[in-house]
């Protein structure tokens, strides 16, 4: 085996589809839909149960950095989603833990974990005895243990070690039976302690089992589980799990163990599984694992999960299915590359719009433009040069919206109360000239929005990474003195702590004003007047928007 053949099958199996395989037609439960828009907008990746009936989820923003929320259902008429990792700095988080202490552990993929005691919080890297820096698990076993699952291995860490050696890694825990080539083996994608004692653990390459001495390879006729994301133990001591078992016909799917023997139970791949109180399998991921472009929450029922053929149910399909967890009261909440959803069992509720605009009114106490202004020419004192008689002044914003689509701005409308423009003041003169502005005929000037295009920032087709900031080109129609022009300015739009409450837009317009018809004291009248101001005036704008 090799990697040039696996890459080969992999082509071709994005070919195949479920039509020809054998498994159980899903049936249909009668859900229905709604929208509480408050939750965050990120990639959820994990989704882990916290204290006193808490929901605590993980997972990127955009290529930069990520987030770590709690959802505390004791709060539904305030904020129920609070981001627990905002005091961390910007760090792509991608899975968390409450240890049974009341400890909350963060990993990220570029920094190491965080460790919060509700006190204070302590960064753990590889100076500190980590096996790798980019952390993409955390398991909590039976005696307290907490395992951390890495780039270069497993690391173990006793929350009791003195002196700072608490740290214990396994950087080569089996050699590799697949990808020979490379060293996959050490990049951990989860962890599960089962009813024995024995470690199970899921890898980029082979699967293996770790009984406190020895690193055995997970096989099935002959050959390893590779790509394994998820392993769970049900109620009965069964070890669940999904990935392929080699490529010898077998192209993934969900597996069954029962002590003694693998069998496959569907087609279906699994990114995360669970069981839930009723004793239903639930998992997330492809509906064909060798193509994750359609991925869908699935429910296997309790009373044939132990049939060759368990009956299922297709809850919901999409592009992107990942964290799934069960809530204190029964509920079932799973993310997705944009948010977080919670099904009841009758009901799905989406925490994220992701259908439509969604406006957000200006915040005109948090939001102004400044005007900036110079003379056309300067000032001397002998051989020492005065000053432009550069000037600026604020504008208040007297009301507005944005609309945001996705993450993405692509409307909205500010009016400006140009009573509040403070005078151009001649520094030579020191005496305030006459405004430029009619303000008693044209008190309010507009801007609307007609077209927002994206700079520096990227997302994929997938929708898989939502962006958070970046720089844009505004495009709209600026109403001056009853005149309106087009016009294009650059900004930078940001949301702030990743949630999606606030936005922040930060440009910058320089107009010239006699297009307006604004021509006090333009250039043009220099020879006239003796005098002059620019006709250039530069508009620095925020805007602060809330949902």
């Amino acid at each position: 085996m090799n990697y040039l053949r696996v890459s080969a099958l992999l082509s071709t199996l994005v070919l195949y589809t479920s039509c020809g395989q054998n498994q159980t037609a899903p049936s249909t439960d009668t859900i229905k839909s709604e929208i509480n828009d408050i939750g965050p907008n990120m990639m959820v990746r994990n989704i882990k149960k916290g204290s006193h009936g808490t929901i605590l989820m993980a997972g990127p923003n955009n290529a930069s950095f990520g987030d770590v929320f709690r959802y505390d259902p004791g709060q539904t008429m305030g904020k129920p989603f609070i981001n627990l990792t905002q005091k961390t700095g910007q760090h792509l988080f991608g899975d968390v833990l409450e240890d049974r202490r009341g400890n909350l552990w963060f990993t990220t993929t570029d920094s190491g974990v965080y460790y919060d005691n509700g006190k204070s919080i302590q960064h753990f890297t590889t100076t500190q005895g980590l096996a790798s820096n980019r952390v993409t698990s955390v398991y909590e076993d039976k005696a307290g243990i907490i395992w951390f699952g890495t780039a270069n291995g497993l690391s173990r860490y006793d929350p009791k070690g003195a002196n700072g050696k608490s740290f214990r890694n396994f950087t080569s825990p089996n050699a590799p039976l697949f990808y020979k080539e490379r060293h996959w083996n050490n990049n951990i994608h989860t962890i599960l302690e089962e009813k024995t004692g024995k470690l199970w653990v899921g890898t980029r390459g082979d699967a293996f089992v770790y009984d406190g001495k020895t690193f055995t390879t997970l096989t099935h006729k002959g050959e390893p589980f590779l790509d394994v994301w998820s392993i769970i133990e049900d109620k009965k001591g069964t070890i669940w799990l999904s990935g392929y078992n080699g490529f010898s016909g077998n192209s993934g799917g969900l597996y069954r163990y029962d002590g003694s023997t693998f069998t496959k139970v569907s087609e279906r791949g699994a990114y995360a599984i669970i069981q839930d109180k009723k004793g239903n399998i639930w998992t997330t991921g492809p509906v064909n694992p060798a193509n994750w472009t359609v991925q869908a929450l699935t429910r296997y029922d309790a009373k044939s999960i132990y049939s060759n053929k368990p009956e299922f149910t297709e809850l919901m399909s999409g592009r992107a299915f990942l964290g799934l967890s069960e809530a204190g009261d029964g509920s079932i909440w799973f993310g997705d590359a944009t948010g977080v959803y919670r099904y009841d069992g009758t009901t799905i509720t989406d925490f994220y719009n992701k259908e439509g605009r969604k406006k957000y009114v200006i915040d005109t106490t948090q939001s102004v433009v400044v005007w900036k202004g110079s003379m056309l020419l300067g000032g001397w004192d002998g051989t020492t040069f005065l000053g432009d008689g550069t000037n600026m002044g604020d504008i208040n914003i007297e009301k507005g919206e944005l609309l945001i689509d996705n993450r993405h701005l692509v409307g909205g409308a500010v009016n400006v109360d140009m009573t509040t423009i403070e005078n151009f003041v001649d520094q030579h003169s020191r005496n305030k000239l006459p405004l430029f502005f009619d303000v008693k005929k044209f008190p309010v000037s507009t801007f609307t929005i007609t077209k927002v295009e994206t700079g520096n920032t990227k997302v994929p087709k997938d929708g898989s990474i939502r962006v958070n900031e970046g720089n844009i080109n505004v495009t709209g129609n600026l109403t001056l003195e009853g005149i309106t022009k087009t016009v294009t300015f650059p900004a930078n739009l940001h949301f702030k702590d990743g949630m999606d409450g606030t936005v922040e837009v930060n440009g910058a317009l320089t107009i010239d004003r006699t297009d307006w018809g604004i021509d006090y004291s333009s250039e043009k009248h220099f020879f006239k007047s003796g005098y002059a101001i620019l006709n250039e005036v530069k508009l620095f704008i925020k805007i602060v928007a809330k949902k």
